[in-house]
């Protein structure tokens, strides 16, 4: 598990800042940010990921070209789209 605020490294080197930021009422934030955020973050980008195929990148090519007939047989590039790389 990654710890974006590692106090007890910081004291290691010779940087105790503990008692600011507990000074301050921050301890419970910090706890938060060194907690098991990881797997959230992990569900909550797969539930939004998307495929993306050849079928899709043809898909969005033909739309182009209804909108704008004289893009036919131009590059993705050159109708504004992404380069497609591969699925």
């Amino acid at each position: 598990m990654e710890r974006p605020v590692d106090f007890a490294s910081l004291i290691q080197h010779g940087c105790d800042i503990v008692d600011y930021y507990e000074a301050q009422d921050l301890g419970s934030y910090f706890s938060m940010l060194n907690g098991p955020t990881y797997e959230r973050l992990v569900k909550h980008l797969w539930i939004r990921a998307l495929m993306y195929d050849k079928k899709a990148a043809k898909l969005e090519e033909d739309q182009k070209v209804l909108i704008d007939p004289s893009l036919e047989g131009k590059s993705r590039q050159e109708k504004g789209l992404e380069p497609f790389v591969d699925t």
